[in-house]
């Protein structure tokens, strides 16, 4: 199969080596307020966003659950918990969090980034640096390919090729899993250092980590009702507060403005902006047109301005 990877493999100026998979879009800022956007974005068309970081890690901080990397531009705490994957990406087995003192690693994290010093953000993966560089994805949609099948990931932003006979692996478990296990909604870790410069980008994987079913996914979903808490229309919770409101379509982003204050929302994303501090809770969501947090977040919200 090696002799199959891409077809674009033979249009050799049309790819790029490196060790870097391509670019998700930027985080935001949490101080920085987008320009306003009218566009609605539907429910269907939501995907986990993520940005992503590479650079060795420098400290490790079990007591607060953090470590900070320095990349190529700063230094950057990325704040870590039971929901976070951490992984070896040599061997594809789960690591601890001292595991990751001094090693180079790859990070998919939260959108919102704090403007503190160093900045702040949520991790979802962290994985240390193998021969092959690991790409963290969740799954949006698979076709069946005569090489295998194609993943569709990034908002649409990348393709990657799967092949028939690819190693995929468990993460955690013993149990078997194949490439018919790799369905929308599972979270993987895709190897590849080659992608085509296209739109979307393409690539192409012999090994696949998953480290969690689609299924799996759907399980915790069914379950969430019992424990949500109560989502608010954001306009009519906010009314009568001063706030400017902005809207971001590219990033899927709400910022609400009063002077120097801002609080950001980003949809699907449990991480919201609340001036410089990152606070978590059950993520927004659009509903015919608008927008839906928690009322625990307009809380904090009101809190913060008083």
């Amino acid at each position: 199969m090696k002799n199959k990877k891409l077809v674009t493999l033979a249009l050799a100026t049309a790819l790029t080596v490196s060790a870097m998979a391509p670019a998700f879009a930027n985080p935001v800022l949490i101080s920085e307020a987008p320009a306003a956007d009218s566009a609605i974005v539907s429910q269907e068309e939501q995907a986990m966003q993520f940005a992503k970081a590479f650079g060795t890690v420098q400290e490790v901080n079990e007591q607060e659950s953090y470590i900070l990397v320095a990349t190529e531009l700063d230094e950057i705490r990325f704040n870590i918990d039971e929901n976070t994957w951490l992984m070896d990406g040599q061997t594809g087995f789960p690591v601890t969090l001292a595991d990751l003192e001094g090693k180079e690693v790859a990070v998919a994290h939260s959108m919102a980034m704090t403007m503190s010093i160093p900045a702040q953000s949520y991790a979802h993966a962290v994985i240390t640096k193998g021969d092959v560089m690991p790409n963290y994805a969740v799954i949006e949609a698979v076709t069946e390919t005569e090489d295998g099948i194609r993943l569709t990931t990034e908002n649409g932003g990348m393709w990657v090729t799967v092949a028939k006979d690819a190693q995929v692996s468990p993460f955690r478990t013993r149990n078997i899993v194949t490439v018919q296990d790799l369905q929308p909604g599972a979270q993987v870790v895709l190897f590849y250092d080659v992608v085509a410069m296209s739109y979307p980008g393409q690539a192409y994987t012999e090994r696949v980590v998953l480290l969690q079913p689609a299924d799996a996914v759907q399980e915790e979903v069914s379950e969430t009702p019992e424990k949500a808490p109560a989502m608010v229309n954001l306009r009519e919770a906010v009314t009568g507060m001063g706030f400017d409101i902005q809207w971001d379509a590219e990033s899927r982003t709400v910022i609400l403005q009063k002077g120097a204050f801002t609080a950001t929302i980003i949809i699907g994303d449990e991480n919201y902006g609340i001036n410089r501090m990152l606070v978590r809770d059950q993520a927004p969501e659009i509903r015919d047109g608008r927008t839906y947090v928690p009322q625990s977040f307009v809380d904090a919200v009101k809190e913060a301005l008083n």
